[in-house]
């Protein structure tokens, strides 16, 4: 299966050129103007596009780097509580005021009481198969994948690589292996001499990304999954990508067409 879509929402193509050109006033506010390896144009568009539709109550960010993202959620949806979660903290560049930070991991939170319309914003290069599998248990059911790349891509095993049934096998440099390894024995030797020492392993299994390919993974997904919807590229992607909103210049942006044609399917799934 290379392309799979449930329940879709009915979002019109009206509604998307409208918020596109809100929206385009709105990023040149942005509080970082060169975002490298975070959201771009394209990725912050969908999610905000999301989040007006939804409009949760409580947003939980997992997955903050800079800050670009906290900014974006806390302009899109400013009477919402939000909690932003990265395991490093350090980078941030935006910090708000009015978000509660966390670097403790999304797994480890108290969610017991969470209002029914939370939404999760995961942004965090985690296996998605695990993350959907918690957002279950903590009965969270408005969910934005970021990065939910195709076969061959990504550094991570996404809900794309569940249905393609592909598994996910990450490559890594020499370099990589050795700090890897260090980290590993750094902890080892922890344990060994330091008394009630607990081993860290969410840094060690964010760098250990491999997914054995499992077609019972999707399976198991497809029935907790009441919508799944690939947010469209602004222009063509791909034949394995949903329709693109712009087919020429119906609207102008002063942004390079790098950005513009960046695209990574971020996806809405509202569990059962």
């Amino acid at each position: 299966m290379k392309y799979f879509s449930k329940n879709v929402p009915d979002w019109q193509i009206g509604e998307y050129l409208k918020e596109l050109k809100i929206f385009k006033e709105i990023y040149k506010q942005r509080p970082i103007k060169f975002n490298n390896h975070g959201m771009m144009f394209p990725h912050m568009f969908a999610t905000y596009f999301i989040l007006k539709k939804i409009n949760p109550s409580f947003i939980i960010e997992s997955g903050v780097f800079k800050g670009q993202s906290t900014w974006l959620i806390e302009k899109t949806i400013p009477n919402a509580k939000i909690l932003s979660i990265d395991i490093d903290l350090s980078q941030r560049e935006y910090i708000s005021k009015k978000v509660e930070y966390s670097d403790k991991d999304f797994k480890y939170h108290n969610f017991s009481n969470v209002p029914s319309d939370t939404l999760v914003f995961f942004d965090d290069h985690v296996n998605h198969y695990e993350r959907l599998k918690q957002a279950k248990f903590f009965n969270i059911k408005n969910i934005i994948l970021e990065d939910n790349y195709n076969e061959g891509s990504g550094d991570f095993y996404t809900l794309k690589h569940a249905y393609q049934n592909v598994g996910f096998n990450h490559k890594y440099k020499k370099l990589s292996h050795f700090k890897t390894f260090y980290m590993f024995l750094a902890e080892i030797l922890k344990k060994i001499f330091l008394k009630n020492y607990y081993f860290q392993n969410d840094k060690i299994l964010f760098r250990l990304r491999d997914h054995k390919k499992n077609e019972n993974d999707f399976k198991n997904i497809e029935k907790n999954i009441e919508t799944y919807f690939e947010f469209p590229p602004l222009y063509k992607h791909n034949e394995n990508s949903t329709p693109p909103i712009l087919t020429n210049n119906e609207i102008k942006f002063e942004i390079s067409n790098k950005e513009l044609l960046n695209y990574n399917y971020i996806t809405f799934v509202k569990l059962i």
